[in-house]
Formats: C-alpha cells, structure tokens, sequence
C-alpha cells in the first residue's frame, strides 16, 4: 500500500475507499459441493454419498458426467463464493423448504451442517475462508402441527380402541402373521419371499438383509442338520455408522427354525453367486452395488394383499410388541436390532472391555420371537384359509402391483384386499 501511495498519490487511508477491498479467497458454490462429496465418497458408505448428492445437487456415483436434481431453495447459491454465504442466508433457506417439506428441511440442515464442517476444517480453511462452527446449533423451525378436534366428549372413548399408531408404522400382530404366511406360501417369487422370511427372522436393517454374503454365515453344529442354528455376523461396513460404540466390530446374532431353512434355500438359489441377492445387470453395466438394491425387500412388501407395510415396520413390529407380548427390555431388543449392542453409546466399560456377542442370549430373544410368530401366521390363516390358495394370491399380488388381473387366469376372491 506505500508504493501505491508513491505511484499514484493516493494516501494509505483512502486506497480502500478508492480501489474496493480485495476480497478474500474462496471456493465457488460449485467446487465446494464437489470437494465435499469426494470426501464423503471416501470416507463414507455409498448410500451416504447418494443420499447427499441428492440432496446438494452433486455428480452420479456410476456416471460423474451427470448430476442430481438439487433442492429448489439452493439455488441462490450457484454462482456464490462460500465465504460470502451467511448464517442467516442458511437458515432462510432452510426456512423455506422446511415451510414446504420439514422432515426435508432437517435434513438439508444436517448435510449443510457436514459440508460447511468440512470447508471450515483447518487444513483448508485458508482455501474457503469459512468461518468455523459458522452453523452450529443452527435449528429448524418448529414443525406446525394441525389443529385438534376432539368428535366426542368421552375422553374414555378415546383409548377404548387399542390400535397401533400409524405415524410410526408399527404393524398389527395379525399383519405380521399375515405378511410372513404370504412369503411363505409359495405364491412369490422364490427370492422376494426368502427377503421377507430373512428379515422377519432376523430384525436386522434391509441394506445388511439384500446386502448379505455367503461369507458371513456359519452353521453351529453339523450342517446335515436342517435344524442346526446358524451364526450369522454381519460386517461393519453393512452396519449403521457409529464413532461411539463398537462399529468396527461385527454384529452377531444367531438364527434359528425356521430362518435357518430359508438361508439355507438363499444358499441353493445363490448357486456360484457370493451374494444371496445379486444385481441383475449385464456384465459390462455399471451397478451401485455388487448386490441387489435395498429397494428389492421394499417392492417384496408392498404389494402384499392385505399386508403391505414397510421394512423398519418389522422392526417396529418386534421393539413394540417384544416388550408387550415377550416381555422384553430395552437393553435386549437394541441387542438384536443392533442399536448399540444394548448399552449406552458413551459406556467406556460396554465398548472396550466387555466385548461378548451375548450369542445364547440373542438366540434366546430370536428363538421365543420366532415361536411367537408363527403362531401370528396360523391365527392369520385361520381367519383367512384363503392364505392356502396359491392361485389366489398370485393373482392378487399381480393385481396389487400391475392394477388389472392376472392375464389368463381366474378371477381373485382376494383382490378386495389388495385393492
């Protein structure tokens, strides 16, 4: 600034006002959101990098030459450098689409959360000029809630009814019953039908269900035993992601009758196939993943003739009525459900020296869960003997599903429950 002055007169003090101040370096909106979703991409599971990408609008995993559709609200920062976005340009755009979408909102919220993390770590911040914690503790703003209207009095009236909530997608015992005698039917396709039994017997996520390897399973005894248990030790990375508690390690539990028959079939159908569900893609086309997509078990259940629900129903459908119907506490369904292994994620004692498995008492849990639903699926079959007609529910599947009969075949006295 003192050879500017000798060059061309202008004082110090007012060389800003004259020539503007330099503005600091920092990466486009663009850059930033590519830097960020090449980290995530390796350090992350692919379903994250998807997930974000999504969400910020980045390149396509298997083709880096397209990118996703962005959320709406971002588009007031195409074309900004980062270090000029502010909190408040941040929270108004959470604002907005919370307005439209609020579990949507929340969710940006959290990935910008992660990325403007990322721009402000100090190994780059020099680049960015992001300012660090810039969007800590940055809320959403209240979700509003609909007004209540109370159609009687009664205040008994209310709670005289014993159903399950159906914001939280907890499934009835007798749907339960019902899904898993449809699987078990013969009426499905032989590997649509093994997911479901796989994840009813197991509890376990439906990304660790589709995702399953030959590998991973072991019988505990002899394997001419149909019977025999088998160990099943789903790896870390198939697992949900924690820093906290014993995510590095594997996650085992022990199957049991029948589950232990439908692996067995999973085993058959698999042939020279490492994954009991493969992709089903050619050769030289590019797939997300080695295996089928989670989505496979979503498309299994939904179609389900007077039983369609969701996959974390399952899971639901065991958390809530294991306390209710099998006795069980918390610390014993987070064991199957792989919520922690049980115990609180901050216990240093839980996650560094008392590493057991808890093997007999897993087997324990599954074995009376597995009794208990089996009685749910002959209660449902007893209410509907229809569940024994083969014929029948192809053909309300395939109604469910394609929305007209099944060409060439008789008409269903089941499509009213699949309508």
């Amino acid at each position: 600034m003192l050879v500017t002055q000798y060059m061309t007169g202008v004082p110090i003090a007012n060389q800003v006002r004259v020539g503007g101040e330099r503005p600091v370096p920092s990466w486009g909106w663009t850059r930033s959101v590519d830097a960020f979703l090449d980290h995530i991409l390796k350090y992350r599971s692919p379903e994250t990098y998807d997930d974000y990408a999504r969400t910020l609008g980045g390149k396509m995993r298997l083709d880096q030459r397209k990118r996703h559709s962005k959320v709406p609200e971002l588009g007031r920062f195409e074309g900004k450098d980062v270090a000029a976005i502010t909190r408040e340009d941040v929270a108004k755009c959470v604002a907005e689409v919370c307005d439209r979408a609020h579990r949507t909102g929340g969710h940006l919220k959290s990935v910008l959360g992660s990325m403007w993390t990322f721009l402000a770590d100090d190994c780059r911040r020099e680049e960015t000029s992001v300012v660090p914690n810039l969007l800590l503790r940055l809320k959403t703003p209240e979700r509003r809630r609909p007004a209540i209207v109370r159609d009687t009095p009664d205040i008994i009236a209310l709670f005289e009814d014993d159903s399950e909530d159906p914001n939280r997608d907890v499934p009835s015992p007798a749907r339960l019953g019902r899904a898993l005698a449809i699987a078990q039917s013969g009426a499905m396709k032989e590997a649509a039908a093994l997911s479901i039994e796989l994840l009813a017997g197991s509890l376990q996520r439906r990304r660790a269900v589709i995702g399953s390897h030959r590998a991973e399973f072991r019988v505990m005894g002899d394997w001419e035993d149909q019977s025999a248990d088998i160990l099943w030790s789903i790896p870390p990375f198939m697992r949900k992601r924690s820093n906290r508690r014993r995510a590095h390690l594997p996650h085992k539990i022990v199957l049991v009758p029948p589950t232990v028959l439908a692996v067995r079939r999973l085993d058959n159908l698999a042939g020279d196939q490492a994954y009991y569900f493969p992709v089903r893609a050619g050769a030289d086309k590019k797939t997300k993943n080695p295996h089928a997509d989670p989505s496979f078990i979503n498309h299994a259940l939904q179609f389900l003739p007077g039983a369609e629900m969701s996959c974390h129903a399952w899971r639901r459908g065991f958390a809530s009525h294991g306390q209710r119907e099998l006795g069980l506490d918390l610390v014993e369904i987070k064991m199957i459900l792989d919520h922690s292994e049980g115990a609180p994620p901050s216990d240093v004692t839980a996650g560094n020296y008392a590493l057991d498995p808890l093997l007999e008492r897993k087997r324990q849990i599954l074995l009376a869960w597995s009794e208990w639903l089996e009685k749910r699926v002959q209660e449902a079959i007893a209410a509907d003997p229809g569940l024994l007609d083969v014929e029948a529910l192809k053909d309300a599947i395939y109604f469910g599903r394609y929305g007209k009969p099944r060409p060439d075949h008789r008409a269903s006295p089941l499509l009213d429950a699949a309508e």
